[in-house]
């Protein structure tokens, strides 16, 4: 079976950690609302001006307002905030009834993308899907877009012609942010390193099957580098924090 199937229509929720996050999913989203699906989208951390870009670019996608949420996390510590927004969570399950949750990899890409996953897992019991935003933040390591570091169970949903321009568009809505640029320069750097990140092509997918968030998600060496980073123990700090008060 698919870890994505458009063919039995049910409850979605896509839950991102900023408006743009979406652009590694929206050729999904839009293909499940289209087969007749019930998609909700929400943004951990979503202020007025990128909340405002994040609306429009939904509504091309399908979705209207009353099925977007917003937990108003602050950009760059939503893991110091994971008991505050714990409620918010809650509420929106509640409110959503989603049948599977969509979010970003526990993949140590970014502090805020790895909250909101422990956050659906902590508010949510049924299947979580993940998928690829980047990896990891170890520097001066170019980091991996649209990829796991380990593609064991993936799932390609690979992007029609039609798709692949509805992606470039959708990328392009969020003005005031530089992610058009970087994608477009990931795609070069890829493509000069002989690794063509296909980023236009396909959108991947797993089900989370990771869920010790005191361990990193990769395979060893890179797990290792990633335990030595100060990011990780900022995370490790805020999530043993987070897991005992619970």
């Amino acid at each position: 079976m698919s870890v994505i199937d458009f063919d039995k229509p049910q409850r979605w929720l896509f839950c991102m950690t900023h408006p743009d996050d979406e652009i590694s999913v929206c050729a999904t989203m839009r293909r499940l609302v289209q087969a007749g699906h019930h998609v909700s989208l929400s943004w951990t951390h979503s202020p007025g001006f990128r909340l405002k870009e994040g609306i429009a670019a939904a509504k091309l996608i399908g979705l209207s307002e009353e099925n977007l949420y917003h937990h108003n996390s602050t950009d760059g510590s939503t893991c110091d905030e994971l008991d505050d927004l714990l409620p918010s969570f809650r509420a929106m399950m509640t409110h959503a009834k989603p049948d599977a949750v969509v979010c970003g990899a526990f993949e140590q890409g970014h502090l805020d993308h790895d909250a909101t996953n422990w956050l659906v897992n902590a508010t949510f019991d049924g299947q979580v899907v993940e998928a690829p935003f980047y990896h990891t933040y170890i520097r001066p390591q170019v980091q991996r877009i649209n990829q796991f570091s380990d593609p064991v169970g993936q799932h390609l949903v690979a992007l029609t012609l039609e798709e692949q321009r509805f992606k470039l568009d959708f990328a392009k809505q969020f003005k005031s942010q530089n992610i058009w640029q970087v994608l477009m320069t990931f795609e070069v750097i890829s493509t000069l390193l002989l690794q063509p990140a296909q980023l236009r092509k396909r959108e991947l997918f797993r089900l989370q099957s990771h869920k010790d968030f005191q361990k990193p998600n990769h395979p060893p060496k890179l797990a290792a580098r990633v335990e030595k980073t100060h990011q990780w123990d900022r995370w490790l700090s805020a999530v043993t924090r987070a897991e005992s008060q619970r």
